[in-house]
């Protein structure tokens, strides 16, 4: 994983049972059902259905749980806007981003190295393929964005 100050990380299902464990002890998917536990019934008191995740900060080791998985970080060390921006990779964007990438470079194949698209003008035959890949090269970075989390 490349989190900065990363130690180790706790995948859990829906039934807290552990999944996958990387250098961290079994008493983790404990403190975090009894931490998700307690949020879920302090965000319902608040008004909310459920709580999303959660962070407990220590003065050496810190936590943070989302999405079924707790990442254990070193809390000098931690770099917490790359740490949410992990649990928050937006996959529909990347993968839409990717389609239309690979949409304009056919396109520009088929515009200049076959006679398939030579009964269009000169002008769209590039523009076409040239907006397209703007709009490629705009949505692969921004599935990566730091503004969908909150705490």
């Amino acid at each position: 994983m490349k989190v900065k100050g990363y130690l180790g990380h706790v995948k859990v299902d829906d039934k807290w049972n552990v999944i996958e464990k990387v250098n961290a002890s079994e008493e983790l998917a404990g403190i975090l059902k009894f931490n998700v536990e307690k949020g879920n019934e302090e965000a319902r008191e608040l008004g909310f259905k459920r709580m999303n995740g959660f962070a407990m900060m220590g003065s050496k080791k810190s936590l943070a749980f989302m999405k079924g998985e707790a990442i254990m970080v070193e809390t000098s060390k931690a770099d917490w806007q790359e740490l949410f921006v992990h649990y928050v990779y937006l996959k529909g964007w990347l993968a839409l981003g990717i389609f239309l990438l690979v949409l304009s470079i056919v396109l520009y194949y088929m515009s200049f190295a076959t006679p398939y698209l030579d009964y269009f003008a000169p002008l769209p035959r590039i523009f076409v393929p040239t907006l397209i890949l703007i709009i490629s090269l705009i949505m692969i970075p921004s599935s990566k964005t730091r503004y969908t989390y909150r705490l």
